[in-house]
């Protein structure tokens, strides 16, 4: 006979796996015909995109490209400095038993090494190792027991969770092609050398049944101006998308999380020398969900029948959230800037910073590589030098992180660096994402049958002794009784304080 239950379905994420894998991809720059031949690399960034995603049994194939910024010494008496941009394509593959699933997986890419060299004039080797972040997150429907329908004989625990309960899940591209004009003080651009783009201020707005996205692509830019001198300037790219998404309520809660995909700044000479043309693609994953507080039965029995019944265990994340840390740093550097030179670029390389979880500590170690180019003020040459910032810092984790699964990373960098003379002030904030989840062990129960019981090996009088672990639920359990009867038998003032070793007394 089928035991009849009121039931529950929440759409809940698993437990999320983050994990890494580190590709060495090598690639060869071909300057082109029409610029002259490099004589010395100075300076070159890498920016890796990933384009396209296939999942096949385990395995990601990850298909993407590498933009170069490329500063060299030129075989040019004119203009000794030029700057080559250019884009490779790159395929690998990722295996990981738990990629299953396109929806589930996504995948983000950060450069983490790049080794150079100049076999001749016209090509340069590149060494570029790829820090692969893979974040499964799969989600599944829970079936939870509320309450049974008209069975007195049954015993059950019922506890309380809050719950993301997930409505809707949705993954788009943002992609656009902009003219933006630089500032009117601003020097015209000759040749773009260094393009260093990040995602800020991103908000979003609901509107019905749709999200309003809202954001903005800051990009600095290092080029040679129109009179051959080197020039810094930021501008701004506005983005913005409309995601349409069923049953927005008043108690809908968005995850909202953006990651550039492909960029590209070119100047527009149709136009003029103080015209960038910027065409770009980012992915934006969209979360919507409600917090919900759910009482359910996490565990039942039957004092007369046997119960026969599906399980399936699952490890839930019941709630997310995040939180921000600040890291800041400042730190002097003397006699670093060559006589006679200025500073005319910098930028943070975090890719050696690894924060971690010790115990109740989150400790953020590791060297943070500060690259700087200076400028001869009489020859014009440009000249590159790499600073080791050492950082060793923690703090402690807040009382709602413990017990739970945390994942820490580097989600920006603000970096203000002044010449002082041949001195370097460093001032540095580090913005570390804490991403919290409480997981909880969910039983998925389906089909509940009975069957006889046979209490033949159950006597009527017993006596228990507490072992650990034990609670008076399984006792009760373990000798098919109801915990008011041990309670009332053993006189017990607090059922939830028993001791290893203390003899129970159990009456059927």
């Amino acid at each position: 006979m089928d035991i009849n239950t009121n039931n529950m379905k929440l759409n809940l994420n698993k437990s999320k796996i983050v994990e890494k894998d580190e590709k060495w991809i090598e690639q060869d720059i071909i300057v082109p015909d029409n610029m002259p031949d490099a004589i010395k690399i100075i300076s070159i960034s890498s920016i890796p995109y990933i384009n396209d995603i296939e999942i096949n049994n385990g395995r990601a194939k990850v298909v993407g490209k590498i933009n170069y910024s490329v500063i060299y010494r030129a075989n040019d008496d004119e203009m000794n400095i030029r700057g080559l941009n250019a884009s490779y394509p790159y395929t690998v593959n990722i295996e990981n038993s738990n990629i299953k699933n396109k929806e589930d997986v996504v995948v983000d890419s950060k450069l983490k090494n790049i080794i150079y060299s100049l076999p001749n004039e016209r090509k340069i080797a590149i060494k570029n190792e790829i820090c692969f972040e893979i974040n499964i997150d799969e989600k599944v429907t829970v079936d939870i027991i509320k309450d049974f329908q008209k069975c007195d004989d049954i015993e059950f625990n019922k506890c309380k969770n809050s719950f993301n309960n997930i409505k809707e899940r949705k993954r788009c591209i943002i992609s656009s092609n902009e003219d933006i004009m630089l500032p009117k003080e601003a020097s015209a651009v000759y040749e773009i050398l260094k393009v260093c783009p990040r995602i800020k201020d991103t908000e979003y707005k609901e509107s019905y049944n749709k999200l309003m996205l809202k954001g903005i692509i800051e990009i600095s830019l290092l080029y040679i101006g129109e009179n051959r001198n080197i020039c810094n300037e930021k501008v701004e790219v506005p983005f913005s998308s409309m995601v349409e998404l069923e049953n927005i309520s008043d108690n809908s809660q968005f995850k909202i999380e953006y990651c550039i995909r492909d960029l590209n700044v070119r100047i527009n000479p149709d136009i003029d020398q103080k015209t960038l043309n910027v065409d770009f693609k980012i992915e934006s994953n969209v979360t919507m969900f409600e917090m919900e507080e759910i009482e359910y039965i996490d565990d039942f029995y039957s004092r007369t029948r046997d119960l026969n019944y599906e399980v399936n265990d699952i490890d839930i994340a019941a709630n997310r959230y995040s939180s921000e840390k600040e890291i800041n740093i400042s730190e002097s550097v003397s006699d670093i800037i060559p006589e006679n030179h200025r500073l005319i670029e910098y930028s943070l390389d975090t890719a050696g910073i690894l924060p971690v979880l010790d115990n109740n500590t989150i400790k953020v170690n590791g060297v943070a590589k500060l690259n700087i180019i200076t400028q001869n003020k009489d020859t014009n040459e440009l000249e590159n030098k790499t600073i080791d910032i050492m950082i060793d810092q923690s703090f402690p984790v807040e009382d709602s992180w413990k017990n739970s699964n945390v994942n820490i990373k580097v989600k920006d960098v603000r970096l203000n660096v002044i010449q002082n003379g041949n001195n370097l002030d460093i001032k540095i904030t580090i913005y570390l994402e804490v991403n919290v989840e409480n997981v909880l062990k969910i039983n998925s129960i389906n089909k509940i049958e009975d069957a006889p019981i046979d209490l033949k090996d159950i006597s009527s009088i017993n006596i228990y002794v507490v072992k650990p672990g034990d609670s008076i639920w399984k006792i009760a359990k373990k000798y098919k009784t109801s915990m008011e009867n041990i309670i009332r038998t053993n006189k017990l003032e607090n059922p939830d304080l028993i001791d290893i070793g203390q003899k129970i007394l159990v009456i059927r």
